[in-house]
């Protein structure tokens, strides 16, 4: 029976980190964030990730890196804080950066990383740090090139990279769980696919780009060993109060296939800025297994739009 209890809130945990990475996936600041390439893990060793180099101000490799976001609305820097509410109680928080672009079968690919932790107070019933990182290409398409995730919850440990090979239409997965032996599979690469992560910035990129906004968008998204449907249905403008900021907004109800714990039983709607930046500013979900509410608290707006937009502090 103790057994079958901790398997369900295992699940029950995955069900809600993977909501809210389809939704609005998740970040840090680059200094605070443990990033993928930054580990010493032998798993992580054998994945030849990318280094990481600095590129200083002026430095033309910078300048020819940074157009890999020209006529997109965000950038290299830019970094968002939610705060996550399950069931009416806030839960944890999750942040979302843009890192610095890195070559990529030679050439940029955005490189996004993200991380989500429970509440200093939740930690005595359930501990949760799981991090995530994405790379892709193809300016506005975001074509995933490479994914990867770390759950660290409680006992649980897992660690798992996607390698999507676009020339060969596959994916590549390796897959490392705490007490188990390391095993690799394939799937089907499907055209048009996202990642769990990269899914939010194709949202923002194809609203930014259509004015009046899309009124249908489908695409697929794989993740869960599976390929997904994933459709964007335009519902109209609305006035929405963020802490004591109020923003106008165009929403979209998000319509997924996922089954099981994942099962929709209502919207997944997404309250979008009615601006250039197209913020996701607010998101509600009603799912199987309970109720999940994302606000925006914190948006610093990176290198490129640092003079143009204040950042944003609500304080939730």
């Amino acid at each position: 029976m103790r057994k079958a209890l901790n398997l369900l809130k295992r699940n029950r945990r995955a069900a809600v980190l993977t909501c809210v990475i389809s939704a609005v996936s998740f970040s840090a600041n680059a200094e605070r964030t443990p990033l993928s390439t930054l580990s010493n893990g032998d798993f992580e060793r054998q994945l030849q990730i990318p280094a990481s180099v600095t590129l200083e101000n002026g430095d033309s490799l910078r300048e020819e890196a940074n157009k890999t976001y020209t006529q997109l609305p965000f950038s290299v820097g830019e970094r968002m804080r939610f705060v996550v509410t399950y069931l009416g109680v806030s839960g944890g928080s999750a942040e979302i950066i843009i890192q610095q672009p890195v070559k990529h079968l030679d050439t940029w690919a955005h490189r996004i990383t993200g991380e989500v932790k429970s509440a200093s107070w939740y930690r005595w019933i359930m501990q949760i740090h799981d991090s995530i990182e994405t790379l892709s290409y193809k300016g506005a398409s975001f074509a995933p090139a490479r994914f990867y995730i770390n759950q660290q919850e409680s006992s649980f440990r897992n660690s798992k990279i996607l390698e999507f090979d676009q020339s060969k239409a596959l994916i590549f997965q390796h897959t490392k769980r705490k007490d188990r032996s390391e095993t690799k599979s394939q799937f089907t690469l499907v055209e048009g696919t996202k990642d769990a992560l990269s899914s939010l910035y194709y949202l923002r990129a194809q609203f930014a780009a259509s004015n009046p906004p899309p009124l249908n968008l489908n695409f697929p998204i794989f993740t869960s060993e599976k390929t997904w449907t994933g459709k964007a249905d335009y519902l109209g403008s609305d006035t929405r109060k963020i802490g004591k900021k109020k923003y106008e907004t165009d929403v979209f109800r998000l319509i997924t296939t996922f089954g099981g714990l994942m099962e929709q039983k209502g919207d997944i709607r997404i309250w979008f800025s009615k601006d250039s930046r197209r913020l996701p500013l607010y998101i509600e979900a009603i799912v199987r297994f309970g109720h999940i509410k994302v606000a925006l608290e914190e948006w610093d707006p990176g290198d490129v739009h640092r003079g143009q937009f204040e950042p944003i502090r609500h304080n939730l």
